[in-house]
């Protein structure tokens, strides 16, 4: 048995190892997530400019946003990212099949996040295009991958983006929708990390497998 989940890994490792990262995901860097700051408040709302703590590979970001006059209830939501122009290794996006960051959720309330992104060189003659994934409700203590597949928002023009980042949202004061909600205004806390890249996720199944067969 042992026999078998060793073969199995090492062809899993092989695979791994083998994949081109610039034919996956583009996940940015620690330096470019530090580099990310506002860029816009949604309708109705309003925040600060978030504070930026970075303790290793992981940038968490902490802002305060409300909705409206303070005293109603309603969707916050603040843009975090670059305008034009964004890093030069995110300018150009052709090589990849998609934009992804992990998030973790270090505060009480839920939160919300999506992905976004803007393409087109207008100076080009190019129209400007946006896109965005759906929203990803962040738990308390939650991490998780998410993933802007360019295949399924059929994104053109790659290699001119314009705009690039992350949302966060909330729904202030609704508790009939979810008791965690945040309050009306409140102080978000979202860890933002790099994706691990293939060779990463090898090396780590490998120390798995090694401490199994010590045990």
């Amino acid at each position: 048995m042992r026999k078998l989940a060793t073969i199995l890994f090492s062809a899993s490792l092989i695979l791994f190892l083998s994949l081109p990262v610039s034919a996956g995901l583009y996940s940015p860097d620690l330096v470019t997530i530090q580099g990310m700051s506002k860029t816009w408040d949604a309708v109705g709302t309003t925040s600060t400019v978030p504070i930026k703590l970075t303790v290793g590979s992981t940038v968490t970001f902490a802002a305060a946003m409300q909705f409206g006059d303070g005293f109603s209830n309603g969707w916050a939501q603040q843009g975090v990212g670059y305008g034009w122009p964004p890093p030069a290794v995110a300018q150009d996006l052709s090589a990849y099949n998609g934009y992804a960051l992990t998030f973790k959720n270090s505060n009480n309330s839920s939160w919300f996040v999506n992905l976004y992104m803007n393409t087109g060189w207008v100076d080009n003659g190019e129209l400007n295009h946006f896109y965005q994934d759906g929203w990803v409700e962040l738990l308390p203590g939650v991490s998780t991958v998410v993933t802007l597949d360019f295949s399924a928002v059929s994104a053109i023009n790659l290699n001119h983006v314009t705009t690039i980042g992350f949302e966060i949202g909330g729904n202030m004061e609704w508790p009939s929708v979810n008791p965690s909600n945040p309050s009306n205004g409140d102080i978000y806390h979202i860890d933002v990390s790099q994706i691990p890249e293939p060779v990463t996720l090898a090396l780590l199944g490998l120390g798995a497998v090694a401490l199994r067969r010590r045990k």
